[in-house]
């Protein structure tokens, strides 16, 4: 993986910084909520002890029926249509039997709804004298003149039938609707008397069943008290509370069973809507910071029935407050709900909400995270990228040069090191004394050979000299075999002498050549009749062109060079192969190849065949005599000369190897007049 990739990757780390700024928004958020909602609840406790000072505000305690408002008058015809969606009362169920009631107000006028389960029914009239003993309502009514009780019962659908208990006429005029369903669900509505201030009602159903004594469901039974307290929303309640709202709260009375009964204003009801965030915006600020429940049926502004946790709580005697997140309007309400309490009777709760009012305060906090995080986080990629593209360039530039400060046959080129004071910079100059300390290594290890065959020649002489001046006579024959090793010896290394002084001299005659125009042609073929007989029994061929071809070198060298080639081939090539010297134009010279059979070129010593003292010839290859593998490495000094290079390969059907010289030419130099 590239540098500057790997730095790009690093550099996503950086997206810890908006993650850990939007956690520390969340938490200061957070904290702002929780001071608003306890101001909130400050505020509710408050009102709330305003509230119970009026006494008559307040809910009834305990149980009690709650008249809900109607949206349109009731038709009387048992279908119960034109009733709100509301959860009626129920009461304790009998064997078989079971008793609902809903009540219902519009305007002076009450309406009661009832529901009848009955398994085994026993139906009459109510003027019948078995009414008594029958299945039927028992309706009381308590207003400013005591208390009045009927009896409801029809045999048949049609409209209600009422008289006094006692079977006589009826003291009170209602109008309603009986409709049985079926054999088991009988549907009753009725209207109350209209104008008649009614404080207290009281409903019961006799469930009068063949083989036992009659039941009673409803009110009266347990506890027994027969009436229970009516109670409806109130308008006196609503217009006390909206004197005392703030605009930007919302409030509501709910009695001890969850109802409203009272509400007044509503959350920013009078914000400029142009000033508001778009709706998009706050549904994601509220989705990034907000973590709350969204809102239940009863945190709706229309809601009849609260059942919210902290409403529920309060109901227990408990104040408590909670977040709410609106599903449908992208908003956030605090609700606070506090106990009313008259005389250390619970009468209801008083529920207070207001819409979290750092929205604004939150949408610019994080919209100046967001950008000056994503800013922070491009200004640092940028720089870790061109960072990155720089030192990998140094890098690079720093390979490259290592690599052309050795060439191909390892000679040590200069080398440029940085002067830049870093741990790049100081690795370039670590490089530069290597490489300085290899090419001083090499310099002396190519003077070492005109240094040894110069030191060498004396004592060589002196030996040879002493062991030619013994007398062979007065030796016996394993003296003299000793003096013979001791002079073969000798040659053999006035052999290595010779070669070391060799390479000197064809490295002081480089330095002194002189460039001539040659026709390779003629002298390549001149070469070839006197390698002839040095080759023989192998077959030399000769591959030429047909006109001449002239090259500005040094002829002298050129011979010795391809000496050195042929010799090398004579050394490799079996007594029945082949030696073959061709020579073909090039694009900007020549290139002199001699091929011959024979193995291939070992891999080991491939690369390294045309360095000085690198020899792979076997000992039988070598006839007994020294090789110091000087020659191939002359070979390369000639073609540098001539601003070319030595090349070895193997021949491409395998038969042998080919070595190629390709030669520019020597530089022409300028006459000066």
């Amino acid at each position: 993986m590239r540098l500057r990739t790997q730095l790009a990757l690093v550099s996503l780390t950086l997206l810890l910084l908006p993650w850990a700024g939007w956690q520390l928004l969340k938490q200061m958020d957070a904290l702002l909520r929780q001071g608003q909602a306890q101001n909130l609840l400050a505020s509710a406790d408050l009102l709330a002890r305003n509230l119970e000072r009026s006494r008559s505000l307040l809910a009834p305690g305990g149980v009690h029926w709650f008249a809900h408002s109607l949206a349109r008058m009731p038709r009387l015809d048992g279908e119960f249509s034109e009733w709100p969606a509301v959860e009626p009362q129920r009461f304790a169920a009998a064997a078989g039997s079971q008793l609902t009631a809903t009540l219902g107000q519009l305007g002076d006028s009450l309406y009661l709804r009832v529901q009848v389960r009955d398994a085994s029914p026993q139906p009459a009239d109510a003027h019948w004298a078995r009414a008594a003993q029958s299945d039927h309502l028992r309706l009381a009514l308590e207003g400013p003149n005591g208390l009045v009780e009927l009896r409801l019962a029809n045999a048949r659908n049609g409209a209600l039938l009422s008289t006094a208990l006692d079977g006589g006429p009826a003291p009170l005029r209602l109008s309603g609707e009986w409709r049985r369903r079926n054999d088991t669900e009988l549907d009753v509505e009725i209207l109350l008397p209209t104008g008649w201030p009614l404080q207290t009602l009281g409903l019961q159903w006799q469930d009068a069943a063949d083989g036992r004594a009659p039941q009673w469901l409803g009110t009266g039974i347990d506890p027994p008290q027969l009436t229970w307290p009516v109670w409806s929303e109130s308008e006196r309640a609503e217009q006390w509370l909206a004197r005392r709202l703030s605009p930007e709260m919302r409030a509501r009375l709910i009695d001890v069973d969850g109802w409203v009964y009272a509400r007044a204003g509503a959350p920013n009801a009078e914000r400029d809507d142009e000033s508001a965030l778009p709706w998009w915006k706050q549904q994601l600020w509220q989705a990034m910071l907000y973590d709350q429940p969204a809102f239940e049926a009863g945190d709706r502004a229309e809601a009849r029935r609260i059942e919210s946790e902290e409403v529920w709580q309060a109901l227990s005697g408990k104040p408590a407050a909670a977040w709410r997140r609106d599903a449908e309007a992208p908003r956030l309400l605090a609700s606070a709900a506090v106990p009313l309490a008259l005389n250390g009777e619970l009468r209801g709760a008083l529920v207070l909400q207001r819409e979290h009012q750092n929205l604004e305060l939150s949408d610019q906090a994080l919209s100046q995270l967001v950008m000056t995080s994503l800013l922070a986080m491009l200004a640092a990629i940028a720089v870790l990228l061109w960072y990155a593209g720089r030192l990998s360039r140094r890098i690079r530039a720093l390979n490259e040069a290592t690599e052309r400060a050795i060439s191909a046959e390892g000679e040590v080129d200069q080398f440029l090191p940085s002067s830049v004071a870093d741990e790049v910079g100081d690795l370039s100059r670590s490089f530069a004394r290597l490489l300085n300390e290899v090419g001083a290594h090499q310099a002396y290890l190519r003077g070492l050979a005109g240094k040894l065959s110069h030191e060498l020649n004396t004592p060589i002489a002196v030996v040879r000299g002493a062991l030619e001046n013994i007398d062979p006579a007065g030796l016996d024959s394993a003296s003299h075999s000793c003096v013979e090793r001791a002079l073969g010896g000798i040659e053999r290394l006035s052999g290595i002498v010779r070669g070391m002084s060799e390479a000197t001299r064809v490295e002081q005659a480089i330095a002194n050549a002189e460039g001539e125009d040659v026709d390779l042609v003629a002298m390549l073929g001149q070469c070839a009749e006197s390698y002839r007989p040095l080759l023989a029994p192998r077959e030399l061929r000769l591959d030429l062109p047909s006109t001449p071809l002239r090259l500005h070198c040094s002829p002298e060298l050129l011979v010795q060079a391809l000496d050195k080639l042929i010799d090398n081939a004579r050394s490799f090539c079996p007594a029945d192969g082949w030696v073959r010297l061709s020579l073909w134009p090039a694009a900007q010279g020549v290139v002199v190849a001699l091929a011959n059979s024979g193995p291939r070129l070992p891999e080991a010593a491939r690369y390294r065949l045309f360095e000085s003292l690198v020899s792979v010839r076997s000992h039988e290859r070598q006839g007994g005599a020294a090789h110091l593998g000087l020659g191939l490495f002359i070979v390369k000094l000639v073609a540098e000369l001539h601003a070319g290079h030595a090349e070895a390969s193997d021949l491409a059907d395998g038969s042998g190897v080919e070595f190629s010289l390709r030669l520019n030419g020597m530089p022409r130099r300028r006459i000066e007049r």
